[in-house]
């Protein structure tokens, strides 16, 4: 640079091109006045361009740290840079972008990692990428200032050493970059002939831009007309809630694709077997047979996916009436007990290799009040995930017993548990623990299960709750009126 007696605004605007290839937005809204110039310029070498951080790390968190703060922030220069400088396509900066923020529990199993890590790295570790990825997640989250940032913090300072001073200077120039655009939106370009270069009009990436941009616009036209009062605590939590609602449908949509591509396929076998039948002039009774006992499996495997589907079907049916705050009770007495044998049944047909443990008898005097099709679906639900969520060579075991004037009925697993943190959550719609393996059976969880149980006996005055010790299983529960109450009744 110039001795600091010659510097100017020319100078300094020199300078920046040359870097660059072009003037940033946010150098413009201080170029009239040489010294706030100077100072940003000295910023930005320092926490930007001549940060230790890894240089790939630093374009994707400038980019997608400001595509996640929804503020009039210059994206194009970033995404250009990762394309030219690093040969991201257009896909992969696609795919950063549209990638949500993590949400509470996928940070919460990031920190129980990065605890295990007991030496500090003192560097960024590029040549892990799963660890490189939990980093990301951890800095993306500090940096929005959510619930567990300053565990984030606390981890993440541990483990870089002394990069973290490096970590934390970046943030500060990004904050400083995004306050300046934010007090000057219009030196923010919506069309770039930098970006167009590369990118071209038109481009899923040019409409994405083009897309957030005027979503900022309306946003910041409904601030100035004092129709938006919006707590960013709020914020946080619709985005958590979204994002589990996207995974949800995600799931949702796989799990009823592989039931349907299952039963296809099936009938498609059906049907090459029945016309290659009909075509025999003669058949022995062994080939009768071997063809019926053919056609009984393949319908056995259809009627599992139909089973299959149902249950999807059933429970999406259950979120919605709860939602909607619809869902009845026809509360007739029942007991309770032969309502566990029947549910106990059905599975042992269903999981013949595993052994449930249930030995109740009838006993009148566990009559209990309740809707039998919604306590059925209780019960089903800690029985799947009990058989779900544990090994074979375990038994699921399941009991019934009188509690100041309540029934108590559990189920108790053998699996790998389920950790303090998740047990707080783990009755929240749309909430999943995550790195949970099934043991047993198919499918995945979709995190409505539980939530469902709970609406479901809490509408009969009754409550859930869980027992478990991460390695030594888990036991869930769930209590019901034993008298008959006229408040239950009138329900």
């Amino acid at each position: 640079m110039s001795d600091a007696n010659q510097i100017t605004t020319a100078s300094l605007l020199q300078e920046i091109r040359q870097q660059f290839g072009f003037i940033p937005p946010f150098f413009n809204a201080v170029q009239v006045n040489t010294s706030l110039l100077h100072s940003l310029w000295r910023q930005t070498r320092a926490a930007y361009i001549e940060n230790p951080l890894p240089a790939l790390l630093k374009e994707k968190l400038f980019l997608y740290l400001s595509y996640a703060c929804r503020i009039p922030y210059d994206l194009h220069y970033h995404c250009v840079l990762l394309h030219t400088t690093y040969s991201l396509s257009e896909n992969e900066i696609l795919a950063l972008l549209n990638a949500p923020v993590p949400n509470e529990q996928e940070i919460t199993q990031h920190l129980e990692k990065l605890r295990n890590i007991a030496e500090p790295l003192n560097a960024w570790p590029t040549k892990d990428v799963t660890l490189e990825t939990r980093f990301f997640s951890c800095v993306a989250y500090m940096f929005m200032q959510k619930q567990k940032s300053g565990q984030c913090r606390k981890e993440l300072k541990r483990l870089l050493g002394k990069y973290y001073v490096f970590l934390i200077a970046f943030f500060n120039y990004m904050y400083t970059c995004h306050n300046w655009m934010q007090a000057y939106p219009e030196a923010f370009k919506s069309k770039d002939e930098y970006f167009t270069r590369y990118f071209g009009e038109g481009t899923r990436l040019s409409i994405l831009l083009e897309e957030r941009l005027q979503q900022i616009k309306k946003d910041q036209q409904l601030a100035d007309q004092g129709q938006t009062d919006v707590d960013p605590t709020n914020i946080n939590i619709v985005q958590e809630t979204n994002e589990r609602i996207n995974h949800f449908l995600g799931i949702t949509a796989h799990e009823l694709k592989t039931p349907i591509t299952t039963i296809k396929g099936t009938i498609q076998i059906l049907l090459r077997t029945a016309r290659r039948e009909l075509k025999k002039t003669s058949i022995t009774l062994e080939e009768y047979k071997n063809t019926l006992e053919s056609l009984q499996h393949l319908l056995n495997r259809a009627d599992n996916q139909v089973r299959r589907l149902t249950h999807l079907i059933n429970d999406i049916v259950y979120i919605s009436r709860i939602q909607e705050q619809k869902l009845e009770l026809k509360l007739e007495r029942h007991n309770l007990t032969s309502i566990i044998q029947e549910v106990v049944d059905l599975h042992t047909q269903l999981y013949p290799n595993r052994t449930i443990d249930f030995n109740e008898r009838p006993d009148d005097d566990l009559l209990v009040l309740l809707d039998r099709d919604h306590i059925e679906q209780v019960i089903t639900n800690y029985l799947s995930n009990a058989l779900k969520y544990s090994s074979m060579e375990h038994p699921v075991q399941i009991s019934i017993k009188h509690e100041d004037g309540k029934v108590r009925m559990q189920v108790q697993d053998y699996g790998p548990g389920i950790s303090a943190i998740d047990q707080e959550h783990i009755w929240e719609r749309f909430y999943r623990v995550q790195q949970t393996e099934v043991v047993s059976g198919s499918g995945i969880g979709f995190g409505i299960g539980l939530y469902i149980s709970r609406s479901i006996v809490e509408k009969h005055g009754g409550e859930v709750g869980v027992h478990s010790i991460p390695g030594h299983g888990t036991t869930f529960w769930f209590t019901l009126n034993h008298q008959e109450e006229n408040e239950l009744a009138a329900k």
